[in-house]
């Protein structure tokens, strides 16, 4: 049972370590599924940075796993990623950065909110937008600091005030 418990401790240390990491994924050790998909790669694939290859292999694994209609999605996705401007691409990878970096309850509660916004009726979230864009950057820090000193209940109040007057 010892050396059972060393084998298996060496051998999490082995794979998990960077040298190893850094030698990337050899295009044998690929799965049928991964190899067919990442066959535009093939020829490149030994010159491709070991990162770049993990990458790969996990995206492969992933849409190895989709159904069509997820498929369709991310294929409609990526196109309209492709068709971004360089500096919007970065913005988002930045974002993006920033969202990893963040905690399960900062990425649950920001979700809550997207998942809010996607909720209101299409002109309340384009009058949102439009007040946002009409804003200067110190009002829109404002905004925020105001938002993240609210309780919930307050924030709930001041949707409800929002409300009354939209319909007034």
């Amino acid at each position: 049972m010892n050396n059972l418990f060393r084998i298996t401790i060496l051998s999490l240390a082995l794979f998990s370590s960077p040298a190893i990491l850094a030698e990337g994924v050899d295009w044998n050790a690929l799965t049928a599924d991964q190899q067919n998909i990442l066959q535009p790669f093939q020829q490149q694939w030994s010159q491709l940075p070991a990162a770049r290859q993990l990458r790969l292999s996990k995206g492969a694994e992933r849409w190895a796993q989709m159904t069509p209609e997820q498929k369709q999605n991310a294929k409609q996705r990526f196109k309209q990623w492709r068709e971004l401007p360089p500096a919007q691409r970065e913005l988002l990878r930045e974002r993006f950065e920033t969202f990893k970096q963040m905690t399960p309850e900062q990425r649950a509660a920001l979700r809550k909110k997207h998942q809010w916004f996607r909720n209101l009726p299409p002109e309340q979230r384009e009058q949102m937008k439009q007040r946002w864009k009409n804003s200067t950057p110190e009002q829109r820090n404002e905004m925020r600091e105001r938002m993240r000193s609210m309780t919930p209940e307050q924030r709930q109040q001041l949707r409800q005030q929002w409300r009354q007057n939209k319909a007034q």
